[in-house]
């Protein structure tokens, strides 16, 4: 399979190469390179300005990116409001000095070496790290990653870093994980892993974390920005806005948006969508409790967070590719055919993306739910099922 696993990626990167020269010559036309960093840097830039009003007003904040970056993009953004939690703007802080491409690769590079230390940190398999890491950052979701300027190499390693620690560090592995806070669809269940591990400190340092975040970003941009991200959250929960729909959500591979994809009623797709987040959660806590290695659990909350968001895009898949990296490398010695036709869907979900032009993608979430269950047949039948022999970091 791997001619399979290297024409997408070479494909992948095919598509991050011609973004700086011709965006859409190969694969889903990007605009620009940097668009959801144009959102990031816009709004930090905004607010350190004192201009409040324009970052919490969608289409006013889209019309000043097209204005801003009008060199940079080869068509006009059509809907890019900021919707993050305002502690992700304190993350955000060191690069905003940087100027718009200076920031752009600073954030990419740190967030990448970030995650490249929290592979190597502990690791079960420690030479095959350095392929570990290799395969993570030239997979197709790393350069969709880079392409769109997002932050998924940040998520993945807080989520690698976090679990990794909770061992010899459990209170500094809680306070990392506490900074996933930044994008709470991919915070919603660390506490259930916590709880699963009966990591009640890490917890509580979690819990500090996010709050410490939350409270320095009052405390820097001012109150007035969480009195108004709280109930626009909350609406978004009940009624959401329909440009939010229409030109977020629906773009990505949530089981959500699979669903309305698929063609069913909202409403089912609704009801889905929680079904997925309590088995997530259910599955989390059940295999924290459990004997697995550290690794496998690891591997389950990579999979599970992104099956249970509410909302994702292709580079969020990034999360899935360290999972089944580090599930195929678990039993390098003894591969099975199911175990890597699992490993290219899921390597492929990037390319399947938007669902809502590329129908084979609506199908991601099946693949998601197809890892966790190999993982948690582990514990069925420890012998020969690939779980990697317990090291003392487990």
């Amino acid at each position: 399979m791997l001619p399979a696993f290297s024409i997408a990626t070479l494909f992948a990167w095919g598509v991050l190469i011609s973004t700086f020269t011709h965006p859409g010559w190969i694969g889903l036309n990007h605009v620009a390179p940097g668009t959801d960093w144009m959102v990031f840097y816009g709004a930090v830039r905004s607010l350190l300005a004192g201009n409040l009003a324009l970052v919490t007003d969608g289409d006013a904040f889209t019309a000043y990116l097209n204005q801003s970056f009008a060199s940079w993009l080869t068509v006009p953004l059509e809907f890019r409001p900021w919707f993050y939690p305002p502690g992700f703007l304190v993350l955000l802080l060191p690069f905003a000095p940087l100027g718009f491409i200076g920031s752009y690769v600073a954030f990419q590079a740190a967030t990448a070496g970030f995650l490249a230390w929290a592979l190597r940190n502990r690791s079960d398999q420690p030479q095959l790290t350095p392929y570990i890491i290799a395969a993570v950052l030239v997979s197709p979701s790393a350069s969709l990653n880079l392409a769109d300027g997002q932050c998924a190499f940040l998520v993945a390693a807080l989520l690698v870093a976090g679990v990794r620690l909770l061992g010899p560090r459990p209170l500094l592995a809680g306070a990392i994980l506490g900074l996933l806070s930044f994008k709470p669809q991919f915070f919603l269940l660390v506490p259930l892993a916590l709880m699963g591990a009966r990591r009640y400190g890490s917890l509580c340092a979690a819990a500090c974390s996010a709050f410490a975040l939350a409270a320095a970003s009052a405390m820097i941009f001012g109150v007035e920005l969480w009195l108004w991200w709280i109930p626009q959250a909350y609406n978004n929960l009940v009624s959401p806005d329909a440009k939010w729909l229409a030109y977020g959500r629906i773009w990505g591979h949530s089981v959500w948006a699979c669903a309305m994809l698929l063609g069913l009623p909202e409403r089912l797709a609704s009801i889905l969508q929680l079904a997925a987040i309590l088995s997530s959660a259910a599955a989390t806590f059940a295999v924290f409790r459990s004997s697995l290695s550290t690794n496998n659990k690891l591997i389950v909350l990579l999979a599970a967070t992104v099956l249970a968001a509410p909302h994702s895009g292709p580079y969020d898949a990034t999360l899935l590719t360290v999972a089944v990296v580090l599930w195929l490398a678990a039993s390098i010695d003894a591969p099975r055919f199911r175990d890597w036709l699992i490993g290219l869907g899921i390597w492929m979900v990037p390319l399947l993306s938007p669902a809502v032009y590329i129908p084979a993608g609506r199908l991601s979430p099946l693949l998601i739910v197809a890892l966790i269950g190999v993982v948690f047949g582990a514990l069925r039948s420890p012998a020969g099922s690939g779980e990697p022999a317990m090291s003392p970091h487990s």
